[in-house]
């Protein structure tokens, strides 16, 4: 490889960084990450009240959720992770970034969101998405989704639908380091 580089002039090894950082910035805005900053996670399969199978992911550090999640966290910021999270568990043709929905992170969020009520315009939305998501509801996260995704004036990757087990799992498997 070192022998293939040496042969190039400056001009075509400048243009072979840029087209791969080029490409790390395009795959890091597909997935949410890059493929060496996998978020390890736990994952079990239950079932709810209802008897509905759901998957649960479980995070591995509650403190590296308290400083992603900050309690003075911009109402974009809020949007954003509420959006990612409901990729794990939604079907859509498009879906750009990835964090694990996890019982902490939606706890850390109605947190956030409730000491900045009087600040977020759409707090009462994020309110009621966590809340359900905190009762293991994910009956109407296709809809969460878009909710949220047109509060992002989304044109792309509206949700089609409830991603079945096997196909959360995938998504799972794809995005993050599932811890064994």
């Amino acid at each position: 490889m070192k022998k293939y580089f040496k042969n190039l002039s400056w001009t075509q090894r400048t243009i072979m960084t840029l087209a791969i950082i080029l490409l790390g910035t395009y795959y890091y805005f597909s997935t949410g990450s890059l493929p060496f900053q996998k978020e390890t996670v736990t994952v079990n399969v239950e079932k709810t009240k209802d008897g509905e199978t759901v998957v649960m992911v479980e995070d591995t550090n509650m403190a590296k959720v308290e400083k992603d999640f900050p309690l003075d966290m911009p109402e974009e910021e809020v949007m954003a992770a509420i959006h990612q999270m409901s990729h794990q568990k939604v079907k859509a043709a498009k879906k750009w970034g990835a964090l694990p929905l996890t019982p902490n992170r939606v706890k850390r969020l109605i947190e956030v969101v409730s000491d900045n009520r009087a600040k977020y315009e759409h707090a009462s939305v994020y309110l009621d998405i966590l809340t359900r998501w905190s009762k293991s509801d994910f009956s109407q996260v296709d809809h969460d989704h878009n909710a949220v995704w047109k509060l992002q004036g989304g044109t792309v990757g509206a949700a089609k639908g409830i991603a079945s087990v096997k196909e959360e799992q995938q998504f799972i498997d794809e995005h993050f380091k599932v811890k064994q």
